[in-house]
């Protein structure tokens, strides 16, 4: 009974102890640091320092990591947070990219500029199509609610579908083929306004796809068609259409009208 109570006693006082320990000055977090790692002069550096919110002076062994990642990617949508570092005893890194704006819509006299997650990035007032940003545009019909920076942009399609996963899909399955990077400098747009999911490239073709199911298969296959089927010339002209269930199929047709397999 004596030893049972003096394990007790020695485990409230290793607790104290460690409680102690977890909260004294010297582990207390006296730096935060953020560093961005794709831009020498980040514009985000003082937003991102301002939306931490790690409080100077709190134990560094419960800063939460993911809850920070959190915080930071929601106040700053143009970034992606890489990871945050504790380096013991008292400072913090906050390590970051800055992402391009993937994606543009005009509704009225705003246009959003989107994320590849199809959150808002930052809207301009007046500006409609005339800029130089390289985003794709996204065609969508109807009309759209306001949004705020921050928001996900989200709209049903004329096929029943969430745009915003749809459209988060359509840049998987680019990254999956190896094109995550520069899909932006390989679509124009990105048509949602009719029945059917219409993205145009940089060159003029059209890829045309009726239903959004295995939408991966459809696009490596378009891919796979417009590198190693089509003339340079069938590029910058017509349609390809992807259609099928169990088995994918292929057509091309031009400006004639001509349908042909490939």
């Amino acid at each position: 009974m004596r030893n049972k109570k003096l394990i007790i006693l020695f485990s409230v006082l290793l607790a104290i102890t460690l409680l102690v320990v977890f909260n004294s000055v010297l582990f207390s977090v006296q730096h935060v640091d953020v560093y961005c790692a794709n831009m020498e002069k980040s514009q985000y550096e003082a937003d991102v320092l301002n939306s931490h919110k790690i409080r100077r002076g709190s134990s560094i062994f419960f800063v939460n990591k993911a809850k920070v990642t959190a915080r930071v990617e929601k106040a700053v949508p143009g970034i992606r947070v890489l990871n945050i570092e504790k380096k013991f005893p008292n400072r913090i890194y906050i390590n970051y990219i800055e992402v391009p704006a993937y994606v543009k819509v005009t509704s009225g006299s705003k246009t959003y500029y989107l994320g590849n997650d199809m959150r808002v990035m930052r809207i301009e007032d007046g500006l409609g199509d005339n800029d130089n940003s390289g985003a794709i545009r996204l065609l969508y019909g109807g009309t759209l609610a306001a949004y705020s920076v921050g928001e996900t942009l989200t709209f049903t399609t004329a096929s029943g579908q969430n745009a915003s996963v749809l459209v988060s899909a359509i840049f998987a399955s680019m990254e999956k083929l190896g094109y995550y990077d520069t899909v932006i400098d390989f679509f124009d747009n990105i048509d949602l306004s009719g029945n059917y999911i219409v993205l145009t490239t940089s060159t003029g073709l059209k890829w045309k796809m009726f239903t959004a199911d295995r939408l991966d298969d459809k696009i490596q296959l378009a891919y796979s068609v417009y590198v190693n089927e089509l003339t340079e010339l069938q590029r910058r002209e017509g349609t390809l259409e992807i259609s099928g269930v169990d088995k994918l199929v292929a057509n091309y047709s031009g400006p004639s009208g001509v349908t042909q397999a490939v």
